[in-house]
């Protein structure tokens, strides 16, 4: 449910959960996924990304301008 966007605190609710530190238990699951899509979507690489598809479109044209 976390790694689909289930809040924490729903969790906590659903499971019966006193303390929020016990749902916590249930997040290491999902930092492995979290981390997947911080790198994947983070500005800085989007931002590389995007220059790097700029650069291959330059170098494209220019090829074929020859």
């Amino acid at each position: 449910m976390l790694e689909n966007g289930a809040d924490i605190r729903f969790i906590q609710a659903l499971l019966g959960h006193a303390d929020l530190s016990s749902t916590q238990i249930y997040t290491q699951v999902a930092i492995g996924k979290l981390k997947e899509i911080h790198a994947a979507t983070h500005p800085a690489k989007l931002e590389r990304d995007a220059l790097s598809l700029l650069a291959a479109i330059e170098a494209e044209v220019d090829g074929d301008a020859e």
